[in-house]
């Protein structure tokens, strides 16, 4: 019987592994084209926090969708184009060990298990945890092509400093620009009121691109279209609260106002297909602010479509 649930992916069955995929030592012989990464770590975070039990979180909602790494690389069945989408080979290689106040270290492991999927040649597919992560993960591209960063988010997270702290989740993408191989971040659905001049000024000035999320509202995910890079290289960092907290209540910062999830999913089409992914993070999954499962379930959905926008028949 094990064996038999197993190849038809059942759900409620064996460990709750990354769509149930298989379960790979990360240094280990092993080979996918996409693998998951786990990363519980909140020691950043500025208010609520939790986000630490977000890889555990979207791993259990994720085998709802266990047929898509079943069988012989069958993908699912895209209702909206007729095609087959996600057609490729998933692998779960587990979290990054995460010790209490050491954030350096962290952050040096973090750098490490992300070059190891990178040296795989496998698109990396990482859950945290807090924002704070997406620093230490980016910085694993060094050495190789520049990117362009885009950023689903409420907030702009470009303080240069807040308290004399530097690397929390409200500083990452000021600390993303400054590497060297990152070209431009683009963000977008920004909206909170804590929003300070400085930040949004400096972010200007760097050359980056913000579109709100009342621009979107508004324009409609195709109005802003030209806007959004074409033919580079992108990572997406997508924090959960680019959502509208009535849609993704489980998150430390929710801000009123969000996106839904037909604007970002077009986004977030637009953005993939018009240039090449080399890497997507999901943040801010907070399960003890969750209803019922519905946040992460919204994370595991977006983060299946990016998948699917990549790999399609």
């Amino acid at each position: 019987m094990t064996g038999d649930s197993k190849s038809l992916g059942l759900s409620s069955f064996g460990v709750a592994s990354f769509l149930k995929a298989p379960l790979v030592d990360l240094g280990g012989d092993w080979s996918a084209e996409v693998a998951f990464l786990g990363i519980p770590f909140d020691q950043a975070t500025g208010f609520r926090t939790g986000t630490r039990f977000g890889p555990r979180a979207i791993r259990d909602i994720s085998v709802r969708m266990s047929s898509l790494s079943a069988g012989d690389r069958p993908g699912y069945y895209d209702l909206r184009s007729g095609r087959t989408k996600a057609v490729c080979s998933f692998a779960d290689t587990g979290d990054v060990d995460i010790l209490p106040l050491l954030w350096e270290r962290n952050f040096d492991l973090i750098t490490q298990s992300v070059g190891a999927i990178l040296s795989k040649r496998a698109l990396p597919l990482i859950v945290g945890g807090d924002h704070s992560v997406s620093f230490p993960i980016i910085r694993a591209y060094a050495g190789r092509e520049p990117i362009t960063v885009v950023q689903f988010d409420a907030h702009l997270d470009y303080r240069d400093d807040a308290g004399g702290v530097r690397y929390g989740h409200g500083n990452v993408l000021r600390r993303v620009r400054e590497l060297p191989f990152v070209e431009q971040v683009v963000s977008l659905g920004i909206r909170s009121l804590r929003t300070r001049r400085e930040d949004r000024e400096a972010h200007a000035q760097h050359g980056n691109v913000l579109v709100p999320a009342w621009d979107i509202h508004a324009k409609g995910p195709d109005g802003i279209s030209d806007l959004l890079p074409r033919n580079r290289n992108v990572y997406v960092t997508f924090d959960i609260d680019a959502f509208d907290p009535g849609i993704a209540p489980g998150t430390g910062t929710p801000e009123v106002g969000g996106l839904s999830y037909e604007q970002a999913r077009r986004l977030l089409e637009l953005v993939i297909t018009g240039n090449r992914l080399v890497g997507f993070d999901l943040v801010e999954v907070n399960p003890s602010l969750d209803v019922s499962q519905i946040t992460a379930l919204l994370g595991l959905q977006i983060m299946v479509e990016a998948a699917g926008f990549v790999f399609e028949r």
